[in-house]
């Protein structure tokens, strides 16, 4: 038969606890680092069958912008005619709209950059913000700029090939490279020197 487990009593429990030493416990230090998600997408874009295609684009140029950090940016379709997408200017509310059936890397590298706009990071002005992106790398160049006069037989491309792009990039650094030695018509001197390169006068598409 088997023998009853008997309670330990409670005087002989207090008696232990008296004998063993406490010991004090090493405090943890618990890290809770807030993730906020990359994204936040309308609901037209979250159920837009084009939504993987569209994230995929956003995710490759954003590796480009560090100077966007962690914070989500929220991210629309663009409907008005015409347009391919814009982006905020409110610096506390990053945000994007693009036109899902005609996406490129460099629409999205431009509207990027006028969230750096935002932020006080790059000169106002859509000028300006067809350079900076010009400038961050030739693999953002697959599209013509909009704002900035280039020679018809650049503005009319659909496509931009690497050949172009690297043209196009390396003339974007040397004109904020003048910009950073003092010269006013830093713009002026990119597209003077793209016309040269490619022949004919400056023309701005305008449709971004």
């Amino acid at each position: 038969m088997s023998r009853p487990l008997r309670p330990a009593s409670r005087p002989r429990r207090a008696a232990l606890a008296q004998a063993r030493p406490a010991r004090a416990l090493e405090q943890l230090a618990l890290d809770f680092d807030l993730c906020l998600p990359r994204w936040s997408l309308s609901r037209p874009a979250l159920l837009s069958r084009h939504r993987q295609r569209i994230l995929a684009c956003l995710e490759f140029v954003r590796g480009f912008f560090p100077e966007l950090g962690s914070f989500t940016i929220h991210v629309g379709l663009a409907r008005k005619r015409g347009v391919l997408g814009w982006g905020s200017l409110a610096p506390d509310h990053p945000g994007i709209w693009l036109r899902p059936r005609r996406l490129d890397y460099f629409t999205i590298a431009h509207e990027f950059t006028h969230l750096l706009q935002a932020r006080k990071l790059v000169p106002a002005g859509e000028r300006a913000c067809d350079l900076w992106a010009m400038a961050r790398s030739p693999l953002l160049i697959d599209s013509p700029p909009s704002y900035l006069a280039l020679p018809r037989a650049l503005s009319r491309q659909s496509r931009i090939g690497l050949a172009t792009a690297m043209r196009l990039h390396d003339a974007a650094r040397r004109a904020l490279a003048a910009r950073e030695r003092g010269v006013r018509r830093y713009l002026n001197s990119f597209e003077q020197e793209i016309a040269e390169a490619f022949g004919g006068t400056g023309r701005r598409n305008g449709t971004r």
